[in-house]
C-alpha cells in the first residue's frame, strides 16, 4: 500500500548542523539522503511516498533492506550511527522532530556509548570435501563401516549405507559442535559482547557477530587469521565490516494515534482525562463481565440439561464473548502505553543472542 508525502528514517546521528549524504536512498530512483535536526541530534532520512512494508512484494522489500543498509553504513564514514528498524517511516519532518525530542535523552547516551564501536561479522562453513576426509581418515566407526560396504561391493545394502550416512552426520556434528565453541572462545576474548546467528546451512559452522572498539579491528583481525591458518583445510572464514551496531541494538520509533487512543477509549467506555487510575477501574470492571470462563457458565447448565439449541446457541455466545474480551484487552494495553508515552515514544531494541 503506497501514500504520499512520507519519510524514511535510516538511523540517528549526533551532528551541530544540517548533513547531505547524497542521492542513495530507498526510491525507483535513489533519493536524496538528508537529516532533519533537533539540538545537537539528527535523524538521516529521505523522502519517500508512505510505504507499508507488510503489505510490499518481498522483492521490493530486499531491495530496499539492502538500500536501508547501504545508506547506514555511508553515513557511517563520517558519523556514529545508530540504526532505526528497518521500515521505519514518519509522515511530516515535524513528526521526526517530536521523536528526537522524545527519545533526546536514551539517544544521546546510547550514542555517546557507541562511539569509537564498530560490529564485525564472522561466518564459518566447511570445505566440505576435505572436512569429510578427515571424517573419513579420522572415525575408527566410520571407516569400520565404509570398509565393510567396500568389501560387499554391489551387494552392499541400504541398511548399511544409511547407517554409514547417520554415523558421518554425528560426526560432523560433533566436530562443528567443537569447531564453533573454539571459534567463539578465542574471538571473544578481543570483543566487548558478542551476538550468535543462526546457521543458514549445513555447511554453516559459525555465524556470529562482535562488538568491538574500532581502534581494536587489527588486533581483531590478527586473531581472526590465526584461526584461518589454524583450520586452513577444513574451513572458510568471511569477515564483514565494520557496521553499525545492526546485531546489538537497534532504535524503536513507537507512535499511537488519535484514532487508536479514541477507539480504545470508546470500548473501555471512558470520557475526559485518561489516568493510569481510570484505565485500570475500567478494564478491571469490563474483564471480570466478559471473561471467557464467565460467558460459558450458563451455557454448561444447558449442555447439562442437553438442549441442543441452546448448547448451540451457547457456543456462538462464548465466542462473541472471548472476541469482546480480546477487544478488551487490546483497548488496555494501548492506553497503558498511552498514559505512559503519550502519542511517540523511542526506545532500544537489544536482540536475542547477545553474550
Amino acid at each position: 500500500m503506497l501514500m504520499k508525502n512520507g519519510i524514511y528514517v535510516y538511523g540517528v546521528i549526533k551532528t551541530d548542523g544540517p548533513q547531505d549524504f547524497g542521492e542513495i536512498g530507498i526510491g525507483d530512483k535513489a533519493s536524496k539522503v538528508f537529516t532533519i535536526n533537533f539540538k545537537d541530534l539528527a535523524v538521516v532520512v529521505s523522502k519517500s511516498p508512505f510505504i507499508i512494508y507488510d503489505s510490499l512484494a518481498k522483492e521490493r522489500t530486499i531491495k530496499d533492506l539492502v538500500t536501508h543498509q547501504f545508506a547506514i553504513e555511508k553515513v557511517m564514514e563520517s558519523f556514529t550511527v545508530m540504526p532505526v528498524k528497518f521500515g521505519t517511516m514518519v509522515e511530516t519532518e515535524d513528526e521526526a522532530i517530536k521523536f528526537l525530542e522524545k527519545g533526546y535523552f536514551i539517544l544521546g547516551n546510547v550514542l555517546r556509548k557507541m562511539e569509537g564501536i564498530i560490529e564485525l561479522d564472522v561466518v564459518a562453513s566447511w570445505k566440505l570435501p576435505k572436512i569429510l576426509a578427515v571424517i573419513y581418515s579420522s572415525h575408527r566407526r566410520v571407516q569400520k563401516k565404509q570398509q565393510e560396504i567396500a568389501s560387499c561391493g554391489d551387494k552392499a545394502s541400504v541398511e548399511d549405507k544409511v547407517v554409514l550416512g547417520k554415523l558421518i552426520e554425528q560426526a560432523l556434528s560433533t566436530k562443528k559442535t567443537k569447531d564453533s565453541r573454539l571459534i567463539l572462545q578465542t574471538l571473544k576474548k578481543g570483543a566487548i559482547e558478542t551476538c550468535l546467528h543462526d546457521l543458514t546451512g549445513d555447511e554453516m559452522v559459525f555465524n556470529a557477530a562482535f562488538l568491538i572498539k574500532a581502534a581494536n579491528k587489527e588486533k581483531f583481525n590478527k586473531i581472526l587469521d590465526k584461526l584461518d591458518q589454524r583450520f586452513e583445510d577444513t574451513l572458510n572464514f568471511r569477515l564483514v565490516g565494520p557496521l553499525p551496531p545492526y546485531s546489538f541494538s537497534t532504535i524503536l520509533f513507537k507512535r499511537i494515534s488519535q484514532q487508536e487512543v479514541e477507539n480504545a477509549k470508546k470500548t473501555l467506555g471512558l470520557n475526559g482525562e485518561i489516568t493510569d487510575k481510570t484505565v485500570n477501574g475500567a478494564y478491571r470492571q469490563l474483564a471480570q463481565k466478559y471473561h471467557p470462563d464467565k460467558q460459558s457458565l450458563p451455557f454448561a447448565d444447558a449442555k447439562r440439561k442437553q438442549s441442543l439449541r441452546p448448547a448451540k446457541a451457547g457456543l456462538k455466545h462464548a465466542g462473541q464473548g472471548q472476541l469482546k474480551f480480546d477487544l478488551i484487552n487490546s483497548a488496555y494495553r494501548v492506553l497503558k502505553d498511552f498514559t505512559k508515552r503519550g502519542f511517540f515514544d523511542v526506545d532500544i531494541y537489544h536482540w536475542e543472542g547477545q553474550r
